[in-house]
């Protein structure tokens, strides 16, 4: 009898190689969204930083400055929180990605597990049926001889 061989088997590697990209774009979301909390605790700390510094300045330029840097953080630091929810929602998006393509290459390795199941149940019933030809003939063979000699 012949080897087995899956008869969907480029499509089990195509699926394959989808699962693999979208677990790639799982990691490149996940590593920009752990970039884009960085900068945002950056700004946080700088924000900080500059809640603590001494707002009490010899002259009023400085404290204009001073309030200006501080209004631009509070924007920066709002549109970083956007920026983050967008990447949230991407990685949302591409999690979901990767559960499907995932599911699909399940299900065609289901389809090949139950293929070679059939292949290997008629690899038996073909052994079995050329096992029983051969006792058959064997009998055969030892009935005429016992006939023969009586």
């Amino acid at each position: 009898m012949q080897p087995y061989h899956f008869s969907m088997e480029k499509i089990l590697d195509w699926r394959e190689d989808l699962e693999e990209i979208a677990r790639k774009e799982v990691k490149n979301s996940e590593n920009r969204l752990m970039k884009e909390k960085q900068k945002l605790e950056s700004l946080l700390k700088e924000s900080r930083k500059l809640k603590s510094d001494n707002l009490f300045k010899s002259n009023i330029d400085s404290v204009r400055r001073h309030s200006l840097y501080k209004e631009m953080l509070d924007e920066n630091i709002i549109q970083q929180k956007l920026v983050i929810k967008n990447v949230e929602a991407q990685l949302s998006t591409v999690r979901e990605n990767l559960a499907k393509a995932n599911k699909d290459k399940r299900i065609m390795e289901k389809l090949e597990e139950k293929e070679r199941y059939v292949h290997k149940e008629a690899e038996k019933k073909e052994e079995q049926k050329q096992l029983d030809e051969i006792s058959t003939l064997q009998f055969g063979r030892n009935f005429t001889f016992n006939q023969k000699v009586k």
